[in-house]
């Protein structure tokens, strides 16, 4: 399994969390979703894709699969007023299906009716989204802890297109129904004002090939349009989760790599259970003090007990990206 844990607040060298329960985080349980990517010799080789519920508006919650992804900083789902297929494929959100949602442009300002609004284009990979700018209530299908609990590359780059054209109009119903999605409890928590993204539009490839709806980004703020954008930012102070103050920007993700066991995530401290026995957790600060990813420093890279020249100069750095299914490095 992979336990990855981001202290973003406060990155030292020694555990000073794990000896007491981090009551009031919350957990978010994830599905594994494997595809074949290669035959070789009898033996299928997987790529794995973990996703999670979450829900958007009120009083009738709309419900989404999303992967919760550290290499980008949004949340982002599709929209009905797209209207080309790869979109129609998943579920998409529908503005004035909720009370609590209104239209904005990039710095948070309400859009005046029939006024162009600003827009987003994002490249995650080999695909892209187009998308524009909503406030709304966001949920995230987890339940907080009472007791005893330790609380293809998604990889985003974009650019703003300020007053375009308004995209069509909010209308439709998404043709897909909530069948088989996990649906908050009321009595969860988990619940913020957030300001997020709809998908006008969205290439082929990659979207339609994957059963999630969209995309939660966990990077650090800078690869945000705002800090009101950004879950880690928002979620203690929109009381998603309430934690003491030196865990409020914690999370913890555990992939599974069978069914025996959940994949989850954990906001505000992380789950000891999930370490293995007699491990104890060194924190590894950040390569940078201000930086759009979370990127590392690494010491050496060893493949089958041969240790590879690539880093002995000192200037390795490695991303740590949950919306990427393989460990990459350079070739040559």
């Amino acid at each position: 399994f992979w336990t990855i844990i981001s202290a973003i607040a406060a990155m030292g060298t020694t555990d000073s969390a794990g000896d007491s329960a981090f009551l009031g985080s919350l957990t978010v349980k994830m599905m594994r979703e494997r595809f074949p990517l290669r035959n070789e010799g009898g033996v299928v080789h997987h790529k794995s894709i973990y996703h999670g519920a979450i829900s958007i508006g009120s009083p009738e919650p709309q419900r989404f699969r999303v992967v919760f992804d550290t290499g980008s900083g949004h949340l982002i789902v599709p929209s009905v007023m797209c209207k080309n297929e790869t979109c129609q494929m998943h579920r998409r959100y529908k503005r004035r299906k909720s009370l609590t949602a209104y239209d904005i442009n990039v710095d948070g300002t309400p859009v005046a009716p029939k006024d162009g609004r600003d827009q987003l284009s994002v490249t995650f990979g080999t695909g892209e989204i187009v998308g524009v700018f909503v406030h709304d209530r966001v949920c995230l299908a987890g339940k907080v802890a009472r007791q005893g609990a330790r609380a293809n590359s998604m990889l985003q780059t974009g650019h703003v297109v300020a007053g375009a054209e308004p995209p069509t109009e909010d209308d439709g119903e998404s043709d897909i129904d909530d069948a088989g999605s996990q649906k908050p409890d009321s009595d969860t928590g988990g619940c913020l004002d957030l300001r997020f993204i709809t998908a006008v539009a969205m290439s082929d490839h990659p979207y339609s090939l994957f059963s999630f709806d969209g995309i939660f980004g966990l990077g650090p703020h800078l690869l945000s349009q705002a800090k009101e954008f950004n879950l880690v930012e928002s979620g203690a102070p929109g009381g998603a989760w309430q934690v003491d103050h030196e865990r409020t920007k914690m999370f913890g993700v555990f992939l599974a790599v069978s069914n025996k066991e959940d994949s989850e995530i954990t906001f505000g401290g992380y789950k000891t259970e999930h370490m293995a026995e007699g491990a104890h957790l060194i924190w590894n600060p950040g390569a940078e003090s201000e930086q759009e990813h979370w990127i590392l420093k690494i010491k050496s890279i060893t493949a089958g007990g041969v240790r590879l020249p690539y880093c002995d100069d000192g200037t390795c750095r490695a991303l740590v990206d949950t919306g990427m299914s393989l460990l990459g490095i350079p070739s040559g």
